[in-house]
């Protein structure tokens, strides 16, 4: 039941609105509605309760999102975006005659301007900010990374979000019989605030976020930042190993304001007791920029977000596998820097896949980890390049009998992060070679 409920908490949101909204159209209704004439009346709340649940989400409530998760959330957010979209065009085509009616009242102006908007807020979100539609498709995926701007494309889609909702909500007003509804009016009024006004405070909030430094930066790969913050005042908020932050540069920092997401690569240890590490990896006009920071630049840190090492795993005594490809190494860093803070004695294995021998480093620091867990190994394989004294290929059941790690199928817990086709494939290979789907938890970090 909890697991269905977590799954299910925006979905049941949008439709609570939806039905409060849905009932005091109907109870004016004095004739007994056919299926047809019910689905009319509904199109229009439910394509707003779609709306404004998205606005909702946008504003990443971290009260819930350490419940479901931020990529779960988008997705959500993305497949109402897409509903709401068609249900408003539906209305339109259906019942104010298409074109034709875009200048008959005030009405269908705001309505039509509302799907504009919707429309817009939908093709930014699908073709550079989400990697949930176009992440399998070549040219979308190299359209959205080599070519679209993502700060233009993100205050688009921002933009469009708020202005649809607006749009929409004058809309209803300018509806006569709506309008003369008293009741529907004060619960669209009373949503439409609610969620705008929590949507711009969370917008307020993150301008006065407490402010951090940077205390170091440096390249650890020809294509991998290394970047640590200390707060200007007081203490590091406190984090989970795995957990991730939003960093928004400001004041006079050389790159761009937008907040980017990124997964700590540290621990809350003695050697980060009072700093934030993270490894970034350079793959676009962002990370580029990045060469412009320099020590002493300040940052806000938005978070922290993340549940790819919940409680339950924390407390279970069983052995861990951390199973990175490339960059994923981030919070599998960050979960065994933590396990080796504690003196942790449990089995620890650490495979990690790269590509080229140049992205290999922090043997030295892995070594070190053997000392003090003498049950913590690590295994690194090559996919394209091979390199002198380690495995070329992908990690495999055949790979993972070699090291030994498939004696652990049913006992250890499994933490996956890196490229998209490396978790799908690394988790099918577990699943298929016998680890039950409970025990393995996945970064779904593509958003």
């Amino acid at each position: 039941m909890k697991k269905f409920l977590t799954n299910m908490i925006f979905p049941l949101i949008a439709f609570f609105i939806f039905a409060t909204l849905l009932i005091p159209i109907l109870v004016t209704v004095k004739n007994p509605l056919g299926a047809q004439q019910l689905f009319a009346y509904s199109v229009s709340p439910l394509a707003y309760s779609f709306m404004l649940t998205g606005v909702f989400i946008a504003s990443r409530p971290r009260f819930l999102e350490k419940h479901v998760g931020m990529p779960k959330m988008y997705a959500i957010h993305a497949l109402m975006t897409i509903l709401a979209f068609f249900l408003v065009l539906y209305h339109i085509i259906f019942y104010w005659q298409g074109f034709g009616a875009i200048f008959r009242s005030p009405a269908t102006i705001f309505g039509w301007i509302g799907m504009l908007l919707i429309f817009a807020g939908m093709m930014t979100g699908i073709l550079s900010l989400s990697g949930m539609f176009i992440n399998k498709i070549k040219p979308l995926k190299h359209l959205k990374e080599k070519v679209l701007n993502r700060e233009v494309m993100l205050w688009i889609h921002r933009i469009a979000g708020i202005g649809s909702v607006i749009a929409v909500y004058l809309q209803n007003v300018f509806i006569g019989f709506l309008r003369a509804n008293t009741p529907y009016m004060i619960v669209l009024g009373l949503y439409t605030a609610l969620i705008l006004g929590y949507y711009f405070y969370w917008k307020l909030e993150t301008q006065f976020l407490p402010k951090y430094k940077v205390s170091k930066i440096y390249k650890a790969t020809p294509l991998l930042w290394v970047l640590e913050f200390e707060p200007k005042r007081g203490s590091i908020v406190e984090y989970s190993p795995g957990d991730y932050f939003f960093i928004r540069f400001k004041g006079k920092a050389n790159i761009t304001k937008e907040a980017h997401p990124f997964s700590t690569s540290s621990a809350i240890t003695k050697k980060h007791s009072n700093t934030i590490e993270f490894m970034i990896k350079e793959a676009g006009d962002w990370t580029k920029s990045l060469a412009n920071i320099k020590v002493g630049d300040v940052a806000t840190l938005e978070g922290p977000y993340g549940d790819f090492f919940p409680p339950v795993a924390r407390e279970s005594e069983a052995p861990y596998v951390l199973m990175g490809g490339g960059i994923g190494l981030t919070p599998n860093l960050s979960i065994l820097r933590s396990e080796i803070e504690k003196k942790s004695q449990r089995r620890i294995d650490l495979v990690w896949a790269l590509s080229y021998e140049t992205d290999m480093f922090m043997l030295d620091e892995l070594e070190s980890y053997k000392k003090v867990n003498p049950n913590f190994n690590y295994h690194i394989i090559f996919s394209n390049e091979e390199v002198k004294n380690y495995p070329f290929g992908f990690i495999s059941n055949p790979y993972l009998d070699e090291i030994g790690v498939s004696e652990l199928y049913q006992e250890a817990t499994f933490f996956i992060c890196g490229p998209d086709i490396m978790m799908e494939s690394t988790y099918n290979v577990l699943v298929n070679g016998g680890v039950p789907s409970t025990k393995i938890y996945v970064d779904d970090f593509g958003f």
